[in-house]
C-alpha cells in the first residue's frame, strides 16, 4: 500500500443528486397584414403567448454505503483502494442458443445447467409463478467476446422462503483472466473452496427515494474458467422489498460451486433443447394467477392421444409480457415434426363469425366460435437458412371473452397437425376466467 493513508470515510454516503432549472418562452406577435381604420387612433395591442413547458420527473436519489478504505478483508493478504470506474451496459435481442462465438454453450447446455441451478437450491424455496425469463431456465449468449457487454448467460427468478421473499439472479460466463486483486467496496471476505476455486461475498444495500433494497451476492471463480455470480435480493419484481434476503451466504456459494453450473461440466445424456419461445397471440391480457394455470395444466395434460411431444404440454405460464398463459412444446411424433403453441388470454372481444382469409368460423350451440386456418410462409433463421412453413391455426372465443389460440407449425414436407387435434386441445381448458 501507499505511504500516503487516503481518508477512512473515502466516499462518505453516495447521494445521486439531479437538478434542472425550467426557463418560461414567451412568443410576441405583433403587428397586422392590413392597415388600421382610419378611426383608430392606437396600434392593436401586442399579445403574448407564454408557453411553460412540461416539468421533468424529478431524478431518484439513491444512496449506497460508503467505502472504508485502508480497510482489511479476510481471506485476502492486501486490499486496493476502491475504484470509481463502473461502466453500464446491456444487449437486447431474441438470440439464439447455438452461438459459434461461445462453443461451450448451447440450448442443452442451457437446460443442463437450469437443472442444475434448481436442484441447488434449499428444499423449503419456492419459486414464484411467473414467465419463462423468471423461471431460471439460462438465457441465449448475445455479444461477441471482444463486446465489453454481453459475452454472458443468466437466470433469474422470484423466490418465496416462509414469510419472506425476494430475487434470485445467477450469471455466468467463461473467461481466462485470472482472479482479480481484493478491492474496498466489492467484497466482505475471500474463500478459497476444496475444489480451488476463490469465492467472494458481499453483502450490500440501496436506497431508491428512501426504500432500502438488501442484496447478497457470490462472486466464485472456478477452475475451468467459470465466472459465476449468483446474486439475492430481498425485492420480489411486483412487490415493495421485505427486510430478509431469502438466501444465506453458504447457500449462496453452494449455488456457485454446484456440479452442473460450470462452464466446462457435462451436459447429462436425454437432456432435451429449452422450450420454443411463446407470445399471447393478443394485444392485452389480464394476468392469471397460479391456481387457473394449474386447472389448464391439468386440463392440457390429457389432450395429446396419439401425440409425442419433446414436453408434457400442460406447464403454460404467463408470457415474457405477463400476458394471459402460453406454453409452446416441440411435437416429435414420427413424421410430424412441427412445432405446437397454446395461447390463452381473457376479456377478448366476440370475433366476426365471416371467414377470413380463406378459413372458416362456427358458432356451436352455447355460443362459442370456432376459427380455423391454414397458412404458407416462408422463413429465414440468422444464418440465411431459409425454408416454406405450413401452418394451421384453431381460435376458440367463448362468450365470456376468453380466447384460446392452437397453432401448429411444420416446415415442409412435414405437415402440421391435423384441424381436429388442434380443436381437441382448444377445447380441452373450458373456459378461463382470471
Amino acid at each position: 500500500m501507499s505511504d500516503k493513508t487516503p481518508a477512512r470515510a473515502i466516499t462518505g454516503w453516495t447521494v445521486g443528486l439531479w437538478s434542472f432549472t425550467a426557463v418560461a418562452g414567451g412568443v410576441i406577435v405583433g403587428g397586422l397584414l392590413h392597415e388600421p381604420e382610419p378611426e383608430l387612433t392606437t396600434a392593436p395591442p401586442t399579445t403574448t403567448v407564454s408557453v411553460t413547458p412540461e416539468a421533468e420527473p424529478p431524478t431518484p436519489v439513491r444512496v449506497s454505503p460508503s467505502v472504508t478504505f485502508p480497510t482489511q478483508i479476510p481471506g485476502c493478504s492486501s486490499v486496493e483502494a476502491p475504484s470509481s470506474d463502473e461502466s453500464y451496459g446491456a444487449v437486447f435481442g431474441p438470440g439464439e442458443y447455438d452461438n459459434p462465438a461461445y462453443p461451450w454453450f448451447s440450448g442443452r447446455k442451457a437446460v443442463a445447467m437450469s437443472t442444475a441451478l434448481r436442484a441447488a437450491l434449499p428444499t423449503d424455496v419456492t419459486l414464484e409463478f411467473g414467465p419463462l425469463d423468471r423461471s431460471l431456465l439460462f438465457t441465449p449468449i448475445l455479444g461477441e467476446p471482444d463486446s465489453p457487454f454481453g459475452g454472458f448467460t443468466d437466470a433469474r427468478a422470484d423466490l418465496r422462503r416462509g414469510a419472506g421473499a425476494g430475487t434470485l439472479s445467477v450469471t455466468v460466463e467463461q473467461s481466462e483472466e485470472p482472479v482479480p486483486a481484493c478491492t474496498a467496496g466489492w467484497l466482505d471476505e475471500r474463500r478459497t473452496a476444496p475444489d480451488g476455486s476463490t469465492v467472494d461475498l458481499h453483502d450490500t444495500w440501496e436506497e431508491l427515494d428512501g426504500i432500502r433494497t438488501l442484496s447478497r451476492s457470490v462472486m466464485a471463480y472456478r477452475p475451468d474458467g467459470s465466472r459465476i455470480v449468483v446474486r439475492s435480493t430481498d425485492a420480489p419484481s411486483v412487490s415493495m422489498p421485505t427486510g430478509t434476503v431469502p438466501l444465506t451466504r453458504d447457500e449462496l456459494v453452494a449455488i456457485a460451486l454446484a456440479d452442473g453450473l460450470g462452464v466446462g461440466d457435462p451436459i447429462p445424456p436425454g437432456t432435451i433443447e429449452p422450450p420454443p419461445p411463446c407470445h399471447v397471440r393478443v394485444d392485452d391480457s389480464p394476468a392469471f394467477g397460479e391456481s387457473v394455470a394449474a386447472r389448464v395444466n391439468a386440463a392440457l395434460a390429457g389432450a395429446l392421444d396419439g401425440v409425442s411431444t419433446d414436453r408434457p404440454l400442460g406447464d403454460v405460464r404467463p408470457d415474457d409480457f405477463g400476458l394471459g398463459l402460453c406454453q409452446a412444446v416441440r411435437v416429435t411424433t414420427p413424421g410430424q415434426p412441427s412445432t405446437l403453441t397454446v395461447s390463452i388470454a381473457a376479456g377478448q372481444p366476440m370475433p366476426d363469425t365471416e371467414p377470413k382469409d380463406g378459413g372458416s368460423a362456427r358458432t356451436s350451440a352455447d355460443g362459442t366460435v370456432i376459427e380455423a386456418r391454414e397458412e404458407y410462409f416462408t422463413i429465414a433463421d440468422q444464418s440465411g437458412r431459409t425454408a416454406e412453413e405450413f401452418v394451421r391455426t384453431v381460435v376458440l372465443t367463448t362468450p365470456d371473452g376468453t380466447r384460446i389460440d392452437v397453432t401448429c407449425r411444420a416446415e415442409q414436407p412435414s405437415a402440421p397437425l391435423p384441424f381436429e387435434q388442434l380443436e381437441k386441445i382448444a377445447l380441452a381448458p373450458g373456459s378461463v376466467t382470471p
